[in-house]
């Protein structure tokens, strides 16, 4: 009986290690298949192309006059200008003036007539041009204009502004992403 119990136990342990290598030869097995089929996916994927077209303003222009008016016993700065496009007035137009010390924002918007006035403290200033019938994309920027106290100026500025439309070709990464282009259209 011992010898027959001898068998049986080896019998059972032959047959638990040939369980354990069948399961991680069937483990690599999956985990092979899973592999070459993503790499199959990955060189067979279809590029999806598409022609995009874009809206692109463009908006550019210069500080024509800086003119020193007057000064006065303040410390603030008043700026008063216009803002011309073609020769015709620019209304609806962010003026920013951008303080290069502290980044500190001072923002006014021209009138139907392309006229602004602001009160700034003095300082080494960026301005900012924004107009708002393009949106916020393109802007015109001037820097390092330095106003000093008491300072009353009269800023002429003219732009001159175009639209423009580009086409680009343009390939999608993957179906879903062409997909979610062709929604939006």
């Amino acid at each position: 009986m011992p010898a027959l119990l001898a068998i049986a136990v080896t019998v059972a342990n032959n047959m638990k290690k040939h369980i354990q290598n069948r399961k991680v030869l069937l483990r690599f097995g999956y985990l092979g298949s899973f592999l070459l089929i993503s790499l199959y996916s990955c060189i067979m994927q279809k590029p999806y192309s598409a022609k995009i077209t874009k809206f692109q303003p463009s908006f550019w222009g210069e500080i024509k006059e800086n003119n020193l008016k007057r000064i006065a016993d303040t410390t603030e700065i008043l700026i008063t200008g216009k803002v011309y496009d073609y020769d015709r007035p620019e209304g609806g137009i962010s003026v920013i003036f951008i303080s290069k010390e502290n980044k500190r924002k001072f923002k006014t918007v021209t009138d139907s007539k392309g006229h602004f006035q602001i009160n700034i403290v003095n300082g080494l200033y960026n301005i900012q041009l924004i107009p708002y019938k393009y949106g916020k994309t393109p802007s015109l920027n001037f820097e390092n204009l330095n106003f000093k106290s008491g300072e009353i100026r009269e800023l002429i500025i003219y732009t001159e502004s175009s639209a423009e439309t580009v086409s680009m070709d343009t390939i999608f990464e993957s179906k879903r992403a062409y997909n979610e282009y062709l929604k939006r259209q």
